[in-house]
């Protein structure tokens, strides 16, 4: 009976799996249909692409990246969260070699992440000790929009590397607390408390939900006593996540032991050790422990608020401007506006039920529902499950983002629900079940209706290809300055080094992009030469619709205070005259791309130089060294002044019909 138990509770996660799988496969497959079986990845994913490239082609990465923000490179490991390359690039070695590395890819990422659906499963059906509810919880994370628009696999995102760690942490800790046995207890907690560290070091937004459970964990115990296995329970995930801020490059470097949410957990931390050696439980000293490392904190120096403070600037902004973007730019900073794009954008009411038709008015049910039993009875995880989900709402209609959160913790208060409609009276049963069923199919439907609506929008697929192709042929490896929504595909596909690095979490970076939004509206074409000009860059290239009326508040011109730039912006001449650069000359482009090869100051000079050498040449007769030189001087700067008047003399002067060996002029 227990065999058969199994065998039917294996058959059905991989049943729960197998739906998530194929529902986003029927999403990839219609994105194929409609851009080409060549389908790139863009942006931030096309980055992280060449990474995974570079782990499947060479074995690993590089220290310092020379390439990305040229000239002078980033350091890998402290600017991103490594992990997912080598996770993906060992395992795509691994599938047919018939399929492209993108599609390899493609198929681990989606394969990896529909773990996270039998996890959660597993979270819920251990918690509510029921398959029931485990199966619910399963159904909507599967096939939920808000859970697959970015599980697909068309775009590579750490997020979608680090959730499965996230959702087996919950899955652990829920076994921990079923689990009798004490070492299997321990072993359960070792295994959750591991799990999220490395959730952690895969995606550095999990400090959404450590900041959660950690002002939980605070509340909890300024409020009541905690036995004894909720402490070494806390204490063991307390100790992983520490261990992470001292052994990652990349949360090391961000500061992560000195953000709030870490000196809360020392607070946290000093009560546990005060009762553990008899102090006295009291709600104000406990209060007072737990926020002392949190004001010491204000008299030492840290990494953390250079590292994220961009996001608390456009928290602050939209709270001021009650989560709508100001029509006039200058009520924001440079950060506020450039951050406020998507997927940090603000979700509007019908943008939500648009992303959550049917699962978010469940969720308003489930909670009501969650609040009502929490009044006749006390239960922890219940506590923490149902503000997580509400937190997670909120911070969704902030930051769409967050959208991954709200699936995550939707999906499980779904499970709660159908597990608590079991012990009501039949119709509420039947009402219940009848609602979380009708749900999980109007999801289901949503998807699979207009799968064609839930891929990138906005991309230029077949002129980002010719634009790719065209500068790995004749432009790699040379450096490039384009903005930072092409950048990543010029580097994974172009193979050519880039100016503008497309991620945002370094001071350096949005200082450079910032300088370069300025210098394009608001300055001149010499003045944006000489800004380029110091970090290398030979080549530009301008994305084509910077003056178009829709959409401008996610335009450069927003983001720099420029919706009407002057006439001698730089940007008028690449958009509307071309061909009239001095400084850029047009080269190749298409409907939505233009390239332009930059004269360089060392260029400028050069030619400068050759210009001078062939006046002195033509001053002493010697017209072919002239005529080299003016060639040469031309051939570098095509309007050097100097060079094509002296050229022109010498044209001048073998029509009228010099001799060259004579000096006299043969002219009728």
């Amino acid at each position: 009976m227990l065999l058969r138990k199994n065998i039917l509770l294996i058959a059905g996660l991989l049943f729960l799996f197998a739906l998530g799988v194929g529902i986003r496969v029927a999403v990839l497959e219609k994105q194929y249909e409609i851009v080409g079986d060549d389908l790139p990845f863009t942006m931030e994913s096309a980055l992280q692409f060449r990474m995974v490239e570079q782990v499947a082609l060479v074995g690993g990465l590089p220290a310092v990246d020379k390439k990305v923000q040229y000239p002078d490179g980033i350091d890998v490991k402290s600017s991103y969260t490594v992990g997912a390359e080598y996770f993906y690039g060992t395992l795509s070695r691994l599938l047919p070699r018939f399929l492209s590395l993108e599609e390899r890819i493609r198929w681990v990422e989606c394969l990896w992440f529909c773990t996270g659906i039998i996890y959660i499963a597993l979270w819920i059906g251990l918690w509510q000790k029921g398959i029931w509810a485990g199966t619910i919880a399963g159904l909507f994370y599967a096939v939920s929009l808000i859970s697959v628009m970015r599980s697909t696999g068309q775009e590579l995102s750490r997020e979608n590397f680090a959730l499965p760690f996230l959702l087996g942490h919950f899955a652990l800790n829920a076994a921990a607390w079923r689990t009798r046995n004490v070492r299997g207890r321990l072993m359960a907690t070792i295994g959750s408390a591991v799990f999220l560290g490395l959730a952690l070091c895969s995606w550095d937004l999990i400090q959404f939900y450590v900041a959660l459970w950690m002002l939980v964990s605070a509340v909890s115990l300024v409020r009541t006593s905690c036995d004894r296995e909720w402490k070494q329970s806390w204490l063991l995930h307390w100790v992983i996540l520490v261990v992470c801020g001292i052994v990652n490059p990349y949360l090391r470097a961000h500061g992560f032991l000195s953000s709030p949410v870490m000196l809360l957990s020392y607070g946290v931390a000093l009560v546990l050790w005060s009762n553990r050696r008899g102090g006295v439980r009291h709600v104000w000293r406990s209060a007072a422990l737990i926020m002392f490392p949190v004001v010491v904190s204000f008299l030492l120096p840290s990494d953390y608020g250079s590292s994220y403070g961009h996001f608390a600037q456009l928290l602050t902004a939209k709270l001021r401007f009650v989560n709508q973007k100001p029509v006039d730019p200058s009520l924001l900073t440079f950060t506020q506006k450039i951050m406020w794009v998507p997927a940090l954008h603000s979700s509007s009411w019908p943008l939500t039920w648009m992303l959550a038709p049917f699962i978010l008015p469940l969720t308003l049910i489930a909670v009501c529902a969650a609040v009502y039993e929490l009044k006749v009875r006390r239960q922890r995880e219940l506590t923490r499950l149902t503000i997580f989900c509400v937190t997670s709402l909120i911070a969704f209609t902030l930051f769409v983002r967050f959208h991954v959160f709200l699936a995550i913790f939707a999906s499980g208060l779904m499970g709660w629900l159908a597990s608590w409609a079991l012990d009501k009276r039949l119709l509420a049963r039947i009402a219940v079940t009848g609602l979380l069923i009708a749900g999980v199919s109007g999801e289901a439907v949503h998807v699979v209706k207009q799968p064609e609506m839930w891929g990138r929008a906005g991309v230029y697929y077949a002129e980002l290809d010719n634009l790719v192709e065209w500068l790995d042929d004749h432009v790699a490896p040379e450096p490039v300055l384009a903005n930072f929504g092409v950048s990543g595909s010029i580097l994974a596909y172009g193979r050519c080094p880039i100016v503008l690095h497309p991620k945002f979490e370094n001071e350096e970076i949005r200082r450079r992009v910032e300088a370069y939004g300025e210098q394009l509206f608001k300055g001149s074409e010499k003045g944006f030469r000489d800004w380029a000009d110091q970090f290398g860059a030979r080549y530009y290239v301008y994305s084509m619709g910077e003056f178009a009326g829709r959409g401008e508040q996610e335009q450069m011109r927003y983001f720099v205070d420029a919706l009407e730039p002057p006439e001698t912006a730089p940007a008028r001449l690449f958009e509307k005259r071309p061909q009239d650069g001095r400084y850029f000359r047009y080269l190749w482009g298409n409907r939505k791309y233009r390239v332009f090869k930059m004269l360089t100051i060392s260029d400028e000079k050069l030619a400068q130089a050759y210009a001078r050498e062939a006046e002195i040449f033509f001053e002493r007769g010697d017209l072919a060294g002239a005529e080299e030189q003016a060639s040469a001087a031309l051939r570098i700067d095509p309007l050097q002044e100097a060079g094509g008047a002296v050229l022109k003399h010498v044209i001048s002067l073998k029509a009228r019909g010099f001799d060259y060996d004579t000096g006299e002029i043969d002219e009728p």
